[in-house]
């Protein structure tokens, strides 16, 4: 169950929502990239536009009833571009919640969670101890027979950073889901990772610590986004 008395909750879901719209757009959605952030005075901003929620707890209702009352000054502030951000959030929602497109639901979902794992690694003491051991490389996502690639990349200086399509250098790691419907098990946290590697429905190459360590983070990262579901 998520915990949004969690610190790392907040900043992983705004860093999973700017992911998630960043892959949207790049697959051909209509809308925007998004931005997200806390206001000195606890309030959600939205980038571009005015979209602007009370608090996180006003904002999280947004995300998992479809409607929340945003400030409305700011909204006419910018009406066009806070228009197209509202139309971004709900056409990641309608994605998702769509079962015949399941490539669209595993793009996002991946490209959302790993967004998430940036947080959790820089955030969360389990995953600071699990990912911390492991030195700089890129690990990257594929689907069997699909054009579909994602990545993970960790830094020096204990930076974290993903992405889609080609990765910034040679991936450390790889690991390859066997069809389109085991990595929407993984999206959806329902991949028993090591009964999985038995079964060949994921393939796992390279630093197969690498591969442990960020997926770990990646796991506990997903089973807390809140709109991913």
């Amino acid at each position: 169950m998520n915990d949004f008395k969690d610190p790392t909750v907040a900043p992983a879901t705004f860093r999973a929502l700017e992911a998630c719209s960043d892959e949207w757009v790049k697959r051909g959605g209509q809308g925007t990239p998004l931005k997200v952030e806390f206001s000195d005075s606890g309030e959600v901003r939205f980038s571009p536009g005015g979209l602007t929620f009370a608090d996180y707890w006003v904002f999280l209702r947004a995300l998992t009833h479809g409607f929340a009352m945003p400030r409305i000054a700011p909204m006419l502030s910018r009406p066009l571009e806070t228009f197209r951000v509202i139309r971004t959030l709900k056409a990641l929602a309608a994605a998702f919640a769509d079962s015949e497109n399941v490539m669209t639901k595993v793009a996002l979902g991946l490209r959302g969670g790993l967004g998430a794992a940036e947080s959790y690694a820089r955030l969360d003491s389990k995953c600071i101890d699990a990912i911390g051991r492991e030195s700089p490389g890129t690990i990257s996502f594929t689907v069997e027979g699909e054009d579909l690639s994602m990545w993970f990349r960790i830094e020096p200086k204990a930076r974290y950073s993903s992405g889609s399509g080609e990765p910034p250098e040679v991936p450390a790691a790889r690991v390859c889901f066997r069809d389109l419907e085991v990595a929407c098990r993984a999206v959806d946290g329902k991949l028993d990772s090591l009964a999985a590697s038995a079964l060949g429905e994921v393939e796992v190459t390279g630093r197969i610590p690498l591969a442990e360590s960020v997926g770990y983070v990646a796991d506990i990262a997903a089973r807390n986004l809140v709109f991913a579901r």
